[in-house]
C-alpha cells in the first residue's frame, strides 16, 4: 500500500450516483477539500468512477485501471466490474434443414458500471426464399371496366417475376367502391366501402379465377373510398392473412382521386376514423359510422405494421397521387397503363426489402447504443446476394437507473421477430460498500466505521483516523506550508490535530495555499465552465484538455455537417477546429470552418448533401434529420425560386440531383454571422428538361438553308451585272477610241430573230 493513500472520493460532475441505503434518493457527489495532499491533483477526472486521494491509509478502493496513475498506488486499485455473456447464440441458418436463424446472437447479458462502454458483434443474414406477402386492392367502380384485362395481366404477371425470386409468396385480392349512401352512391348503384374477396394464399388457381371475376360497382361521384379499404387492408392482419415475419406489399389500382378525412360527414359518418379492424364476413361493415382515414393515420400504421404501398392510378390523377407519396413512408406511384412498370416496381420493392436491412432497437433512456454501421438508418446496411452482414455494437449505461432492478433492452431488424434480448445490470455499488463494515473500528481510534479504506467518524470527532476530538492544535508547525512562514494554513483556514481544515471558500491545499478562483478563464468563465479549478489548477471535463480547459479532444466538431471526412480530407483539428492545409493536387488551401470553402470541394460536398436535399424537399427536416442522424447544425429552407438573395451572407455553391421527375436544384452555404451552421436552400420546383418543338427542330435549319441559297443566287446576279457593266463600258471607250458611234449601233453580225415574208399571191382586194 502506497504510504499516502488516506480517502476514497466520489467525482460525478453530471453523473448521478446511488448511494449504499440511501432508499433510491439521488445525488451529485462533490469532492472533499479537506485534508488532501497535492498529489492529490492528479485524481480528480471528470468520469463516473471512484476517485482514490493520495493520503496515508489502508484498504481497498475502486477505480478503472486506465485512470490509475503509474507512480502511486497502481497495485491497490481494484478493476471496475465489466462483464456480458451471451447465453444463446444460435448459428445463421438459412431455414433448409430446420427454422430459420437470420440474426445472432439471441440472448446475453450485461453487467457494467455507467459510462464505462461494453462492446459486442451482431450479425444479419437473410434467409433463402423469405415470404413475401402482396395483396391487390382493385378500384371496381363502373369507369375501371375499362382497365379488367390490364388489371388481369398485371397481377399474373406479378405473380410470375415474384416465383422466380422467392418460392414463399403469397397473393390476395380486395376490392372498394364507395361508402353506400348519397349522395356518394345513388338507389340504382351498388357500392361498399372494402370487401375481402381472397386472403393471402398460395392457391394461384384461385387468385387467377377471383382476378378474373368481372367488376360489379358504381358510384356517382370522381373521388373514390380507397382509404377505407387501405385502412382495412393493413389493420386485419389475422383476416387477410398477413404473415409475422413476411415482407409486405400493397398495390391500390383505381382510376380516380380519393376521398380523405372529412369527407365522410357528407353521409353521416362523423366519427373519426378509429384505426381498427371491422371486417365482419369479408365486408367493412362500419363505412357509414367511421369517417375515412385521414393521409396522416395511413402513414402511422403504415409505418408501424412495415407496409410497402404502390398506387397504381391513371396519368389523368398523377399529380394527386405523386403528392400523396411524399407524406406516407415508403409509398410509390406508378402509372396504370399498358406500357407501365407496376410489375418491374413491385419487382424491385422485393429486392430491396431482402437485400437492405433496417435495425431498430428499443432502449431504456438511461442507455444508449453505437451502431457501426449504423443500420438504423434507411438505406445504410446492403446486403449482398448470400453474404452477411456484421455490425458492431457498443452499449453504455449513461447513468444510474431509478431502481436497482435489471434493464432489457431489444434490439433486431426491423420487419422482424428475430431480436437480441440484452439484460443490463448497472453496478452503482462498489464492492468494499457492499460488505459488512467494523463499527468503531481500531483503525478509526474506535470512534468511526472504516469503510472502503476510509473511516467515517463518528459525531464530535474527525482526522484520518478519527483520532481528533475539540479543536486543540496538535502540532501548530505542521500547519505551515514553510517553516519561515508566520500564518498557520496560509492564514486561510483553521490548524486542528495538525491539518488544516475549513480552509475559506475559494482556497483548497494541504494548506489552503491554493486559490481556486485564480485559474484561467477562457471567454470570461473560470476554466472555461467546462471544468473545475481545484489546487491552483484547471481539472476538465474529459474531452477537454488545456490549461483552460479551453482545447477539446473531440473531433466530432471538424466534421462538416453530413460529411465522413475530418476538415474535409484536407486538415487537421486543432483544439477541435479545423487548421487547413494545402491541397494534395494544388497549392492551394481551402478555407472556411472545415476547410471545404472552394470550388474544388463543390462537386464532392454537393454529392454528400443530395440525398439529404432530397429527403427534405419529399418529406420534412425533423424525419430527414433522424434519418440522417443529424442535429440542428443544419438549417433547411425551401423557397419558390433559388436566387442570389443569400449570396451576401456566405460563398454559396450550387447543386443540382437528377430525380425520375425532374432536377432537384438546391444549394449550401456557412453564413458569415453562423459559421458553423450549414444552410441548405431547397427550390420547391423541379428543373425539367426543355421539351424539343419538332416544327422549330426542322423548319428552322431548313429555313437558313433556304435563305443561303436565296443570297448566293442574289450575290451572283449582282456579281454579274457588274461585270457585263464593266465590259460593256470597256467595250464603248475602244469603240470611241476607233472612230465608231456606240450609241446605236447595231452589230453587223445580228439577225432579227423574226422575218415578215409577203406572199405575192395575196390579192387585198378578194
Amino acid at each position: 500500500m502506497h504510504p499516502l493513500i488516506r480517502k476514497v472520493h466520489f467525482h460525478f460532475p453530471s453523473f448521478p450516483y446511488k448511494k449504499k441505503g440511501g432508499k433510491g434518493k439521488r445525488t451529485n457527489f462533490g469532492l472533499r477539500d479537506a485534508h488532501s495532499s497535492d498529489e492529490t491533483r492528479n485524481c480528480f477526472h471528470f468520469t463516473p468512477v471512484f476517485c482514490v486521494v493520495v493520503e496515508s491509509h489502508t484498504g481497498p478502493r475502486c477505480k478503472s485501471k486506465d485512470l490509475a496513475e503509474a507512480t502511486w498506488c497502481s497495485e491497490n486499485i481494484t478493476e471496475a466490474i465489466l462483464s456480458h455473456t451471451i447465453l444463446r447464440n444460435d448459428e445463421l441458418n438459412s431455414g433448409e434443414n430446420g427454422v430459420k436463424v437470420q440474426f445472432s446472437p439471441q440472448s446475453m447479458t450485461i453487467k457494467v458500471r455507467p459510462g464505462l462502454p461494453v462492446d459486442f458483434n451482431m450479425a444479419y443474414r437473410p434467409a433463402k426464399d423469405y415470404p413475401l406477402d402482396v395483396y391487390y386492392v382493385m378500384d371496381y367502380s363502373f369507369t375501371m371496366r375499362a382497365y379488367q384485362n390490364l388489371l388481369q395481366e398485371q397481377g399474373l404477371e406479378i405473380y410470375k417475376e415474384l416465383t422466380l425470386l422467392t418460392n414463399n409468396v403469397r397473393l390476395g385480392i380486395g376490392s372498394f367502391v364507395d361508402k353506400p349512401a348519397y349522395p356518394f352512391k345513388s338507389s340504382d348503384n351498388e357500392a361498399y366501402s372494402f370487401k375481402n374477396h381472397l386472403s393471402l394464399t398460395q392457391n394461384m388457381t384461385e387468385f387467377q379465377n377471383v382476378l378474373k371475376d368481372n367488376l360489379f360497382g358504381s358510384n356517382n361521384d370522381d373521388p373514390e373510398g380507397g382509404f377505407d379499404a387501405l385502412m382495412q387492408v393493413m389493420l386485419c392482419q389475422d383476416e387477410i392473412g398477413w404473415r409475422e415475419n413476411a415482407r409486405r406489399i400493397i398495390i391500390l389500382s383505381t382510376d380516380n382521386t380519393y376521398h380523405s378525412a372529412g369527407d365522410g360527414k357528407f353521409v353521416g359518418a362523423v366519427k373519426p376514423n378509429d384505426m381498427k379492424c371491422h371486417l365482419e364476413d369479408n365486408n367493412y361493415n362500419m363505412g357509414l359510422d367511421l369517417d375515412y382515414p385521414s393521409v396522416s393515420q395511413i402513414n402511422k400504421i403504415a409505418t408501424e405494421h412495415n407496409f410497402k404501398i404502390i398506387f397504381a392510378a391513371i396519368s389523368s390523377v398523377k399529380d394527386h397521387y405523386e403528392g400523396l407519396v411524399k407524406k406516407i413512408r415508403g409509398a410509390k406511384y406508378v402509372e396504370l397503363s399498358k406500357g407501365s412498370n407496376l410489375v418491374t416496381m413491385v419487382k424491385e420493392e422485393y429486392l430491396k426489402l431482402i437485400r437492405s436491412m433496417e435495425i431498430n432497437a428499443d432502449l431504456p433512456p438511461h442507455i444508449e447504443l453505437a451502431l457501426s454501421p449504423d443500420c438504423r438508418k434507411e438505406g445504410i446496411c446492403i446486403i449482398k446476394h448470400n453474404e452477411s452482414i456484421t455490425i458492431n455494437a457498443k452499449l453504455t449505461v449513461k447513468e444510474c437507473p431509478s431502481s436497482d432492478e435489471a434493464s432489457e433492452v431489444l434490439v433486431g431488424p426491423v420487419a422482424l421477430n428475430e431480436k437480441l434480448k440484452i439484460i443490463v445490470t448497472s453496478d452503482c455499488v462498489c464492492d468494499c460498500e457492499r460488505k459488512n463494515t467494523n463499527t468503531n473500528s481500531s483503525k478509526c481510534s474506535g470512534n468511526g466505521k472504516y469503510q472502503c479504506g476510509i473511516c467515517t467518524c463518528n459525531e464530535n470527532t474527525y482526522g484520518e483516523d478519527c483520532g481528533c476530538t475539540g479543536m486543540t492544535s496538535v502540532d501548530l508547525d505542521k500547519c505551515k506550508l514553510t517553516l519561515t512562514a508566520t500564518d498557520y494554513c496560509s492564514g486561510r483556514g483553521t490548524c486542528s490535530c495538525g491539518k488544516c481544515i475549513h480552509c475559506k471558500q475559494g482556497f483548497s491545499g494541504d494548506f489552503c495555499q491554493y486559490d481556486d478562483t485564480a485559474c484561467p478563464s477562457p471567454g470570461g468563465k473560470l476554466c472555461a465552465g467546462r471544468g473545475v479549478c481545484r489546487y491552483g489548477k484547471c481539472a476538465c471535463a474529459p474531452d477537454i484538455t488545456g490549461p483552460g480547459c479551453d482545447c477539446p479532444l473531440t473531433i466530432d466538431t471538424c466534421y462538416a455537417p453530413h460529411s465522413k471526412e475530418m476538415c474535409s480530407g484536407t486538415g487537421n483539428c486543432i483544439c477541435g477546429e479545423c487548421q487547413c492545409l494545402p491541397m494534395k493536387t494544388s497549392n492551394r488551401t481551402c478555407s472556411g470552418r472545415f476547410c471545404d470553402n472552394c470550388d474544388e470541394f463543390a462537386e464532392k460536398r454537393c454529392l454528400e448533401l443530395e440525398n439529404y436535399a432530397e429527403c427534405n424537399y419529399l418529406y420534412n427536416k425533423t424525419y430527414c434529420d433522424q434519418l440522417h442522424n443529424q442535429t440542428s447544425l443544419t438549417e433547411v429552407k425551401i423557397v419558390d425560386k433559388l436566387d442570389n438573395t443569400l449570396s451576401d451572407q456566405g460563398m454559396a455553391k450550387w447543386c443540382k440531383k437528377e430525380l425520375w421527375n425532374g432536377t432537384l436544384i438546391f444549394k449550401y452555404l456557412y453564413p458569415i454571422t453562423s459559421p458553423n451552421t450549414l444552410h441548405v436552400i431547397i427550390a420547391k420546383e423541379l428543373e425539367q428538361p426543355p421539351e424539343v418543338n419538332l416544327l422549330i427542330a426542322v423548319g428552322v435549319p431548313f429555313g437558313i438553308l433556304v435563305l443561303i441559297g436565296l443570297l448566293t443566287i442574289i450575290i451572283w446576279k449582282i456579281l454579274v451585272d457588274r461585270l457585263d457593266a464593266r465590259e460593256y463600258k470597256n467595250f464603248a471607250e475602244k469603240a470611241a477610241a476607233a472612230g465608231f458611234t456606240v450609241t446605236g449601233i447595231v452589230n453587223p453580225v445580228y439577225r432579227p430573230p423574226a422575218t415578215n415574208i409577203t406572199n405575192p399571191m395575196f390579192d387585198a382586194n378578194l
